[in-house]
């Protein structure tokens, strides 16, 4: 069965790469930045280009029929004034939806090829389940987007998929099992392969879920430094802290994602 015009398969696995030691490291703003504006909307990303934020992130969920939207969230509760999976309402009441912001801000919520429309710049995009993996390509096709979007955050599979339905152009961190395997190797100060760089960057977290990653200033450094060596660079979210922003940027990371892009500009620099 042929593919969706729409969708290309790649022709090149090779994962793409953009990074480069010294390279200034990014600001970006995590669902355009939550603590700022209703997160992942129009109005959060507006304000997120307008500080000066050098890469937007944000998550894609799959409408009842069938739209890539930009939301975190599997349900609508905390967010909005609906109720339930996101999934079980159509893009029409999706939108029609208000998304609450810190301050008591409401906006709407956006489709990712709106977003990418109206801002072609660099974006990571979260992919949140397997269904989303041809909605999610179509967009990035249809937007001719695929050279400056990078997918993570979900299995290895996923993100290879999403990239043979678009283009070698595509960035890619590295999926769940790759993140594992490279925990597990700083852990034991063990070197991992050069052929281990599936993708071109490592998304990896503070402390999530109880974790201690990030958080401790020795792991870090192995981290950043064992990811540089087989040329990935290290992204790191979601940091809100001036302190947390300040390590980092000191230890080296090649980007950091966070609510208060304001903050993190202040600090490195517009």
């Amino acid at each position: 069965m042929s593919l969706p015009s729409v969708l290309r398969a790649s022709a090149a696995p090779a994962p793409a790469r953009t990074w480069s030691p010294g390279d200034r490291p990014l600001v970006i703003a995590h669902r355009g930045g939550a603590a700022l504006a209703p997160e992942n909307t129009m109005e959060a990303f507006e304000q997120a280009v307008t500080l000066g934020a050098d890469m937007l992130e944000t998550d894609v969920q799959i409408t009842a029929d069938g739209h890539a939207v930009a939301f975190h969230d599997e349900t609508m509760d905390r967010m909005t004034n609906l109720s339930g999976p996101i999934r079980s309402f159509t893009l029409a009441q999706v939108q029609a939806a208000e998304v609450y912001g810190p301050d008591g801000q409401a906006a709407r919520i956006p489709t990712i090829a709106e977003l990418l429309d109206a801002f072609p710049m660099r974006w990571a995009i979260d992919l949140k389940n397997g269904d989303s993996i041809v909605p999610l390509a179509e967009t990035i096709n249809r937007t001719d987007s695929a050279g400056h979007v990078c997918v993570a955050h979900a299995w290895d599979s996923w993100l290879d998929r999403v990239r043979e339905l678009t283009s070698p152009r595509l960035e890619r961190s590295l999926g769940w099992e790759g993140l594992a395997m490279l925990v597990a190797c700083a852990k034991a100060g063990i070197t991992p392969p050069t052929s281990f760089a599936s993708g071109a960057w490592v998304h990896i977290g503070w402390r999530p879920a109880g974790i201690t990653l990030m958080k401790s200033a020795r792991f870090a450094d192995r981290i950043i430094s064992l990811s540089h060596d087989v040329g990935m660079g290290v992204r790191v979210w979601t940091i809100n802290r001036e302190d947390r922003m300040r390590r980092l940027l000191d230890q080296g990371v090649d980007g950091i994602f966070t609510d208060r892009p304001d903050r993190l500009l202040s600090i490195r620099g517009v």
